[in-house]
């Protein structure tokens, strides 16, 4: 590479979440002796403070409908402004948008996704003609675990060839010290004696809460010291109405905390003794990467691409979707044993600062961009 080259990155929601946080990272570590980069979002909200702060160019350029012309237009009067040499679009939505940009003003694109090609409960009327849109103009598409191919290809008819996994990857902290776990919990109001199962995930219906809440019940009979920390955005509110009602139905004040979306989420895990993650559909949680990096064992279930994050009875357990009993089976056995907890935890730790890693991640990107604009 003789100049240095601008990179956009552009993704429609800007709420935080797995996703947002990929484009958010990218943004601020992309290397800058390279590549400048740029964002364009639909709305100012989380995402967009986030890079604000990093001083990340950002433009807002709102999208009134599902299919917007006056976007595109927009879209690709803006890539013309900021001279953009490759765009990275971020979810279905945009990755559309992005390649319909890119095909007009002949620049690369190269699209991540980051959730299944069907979403349960999730109907597409024009999933074929964007499928094919997206596969014919992307230059490379990202996946962010290995079990989505399989659909991608067989179902999306999308090209291996153009296709590759790159895991979602984070900066990790130091090790929790038996200090900053007793700091954080007592500013949570909790005693020492407490065994605190965390639970971090915005309250959308993929995540399972409801499934969540059951386990709980079942645990608080026999652990009547367990606590349940539940993180997250509460969105529109009609889940975190559902939870509050089965946290009455179960007499379960006691035990569940809801803290909403946090942006300490990396501190507030030095007060958990377990993770948990109740989804019923999933892609690469860095929720649970950070988890891990914080030495925790984990209990999930065994949805998207939770199998290749969690090694099943090595740092953690893999459970069915929807099955509360075997979820709060697996949450007491680990109460019920601190060794065991504290070895699954460390394996995890190792497991997860090897392989889903910032820096892996980025390196891997920025030598996509490489190809790409070769």
């Amino acid at each position: 590479m003789n100049r240095k080259y601008n990179i956009l990155q552009f993704i429609e929601t800007s709420g935080p979440g797995g996703a947002e946080t990929v484009l958010v990272n990218i943004a601020r570590h992309i290397d800058r002796k390279r590549f400048n980069p740029s964002v364009v979002l639909h709305e100012s909200r989380w995402v967009h403070e986030q890079l604000k702060a990093s001083k990340i160019p950002t433009r807002i350029v709102p999208c009134q409908r599902s299919w917007d012309i006056g976007f595109l237009r927009r879209l690709v009067r803006t890539c013309r402004e900021l001279q953009v040499d490759l765009i990275h679009s971020h979810l279905y939505g945009a990755g559309l948008y992005a390649c319909l940009a890119g095909f007009v003003l002949r620049v690369p694109v190269i699209t991540t996704l980051h959730n299944e090609l069907i979403l349960p409960g999730v109907s597409e009327r024009y999933m074929p003609l964007k499928n094919f849109l997206i596969r014919r103009l992307a230059r490379r598409i990202v996946l962010v675990a290995d079990f989505m191919k399989a659909d991608y290809i067989e179902k999306g008819k999308f090209p291996p060839d153009k296709m590759l996994t790159i895991y979602n990857g984070i900066e990790f902290g130091t090790p929790v010290s038996a200090d900053d776990k007793a700091n954080v919990r007592t500013e949570l109001g909790m005693v020492s004696t407490d065994i605190v199962v965390g639970h971090v995930a915005n309250f959308r219906a993929p995540k399972g809460h409801r499934y969540l809440i059951e386990a709980a019940a079942a645990v608080c009979r026999n652990f009547s010291h367990a606590k349940f920390l539940l993180v997250g955005d509460f969105g529109d509110g009609s889940i975190k109405a559902e939870v509050d009602k089965l946290v009455s139905e179960h007499k379960l004040e006691r035990n569940v905390i809801m803290l909403g979306f946090r942006s300490d989420v990396f501190r507030l895990l030095k007060a958990m003794d377990v993770f948990v993650l109740s989804s019923i559909s999933e892609g690469h949680p860095l929720s649970v990467v950070e988890a891990m990096g914080a030495g925790l064992p984990v209990v999930a279930t065994n949805v998207g691409g939770l199998s290749e994050i969690v090694a099943d009875g090595q740092t953690g357990y893999l459970v069915e979707p929807k099955d509360s009993t075997a979820l709060a089976e697996k949450i007491g056995v680990l109460i019920d044993n601190r060794e065991l907890r504290e070895t699954m935890g460390g394996r995890g730790r190792e497991s997860a600062t090897g392989r889903f890693s910032l820096d892996t991640m980025m390196k891997q990107y920025e030598k996509l961009y490489e190809e790409a604009l070769a």
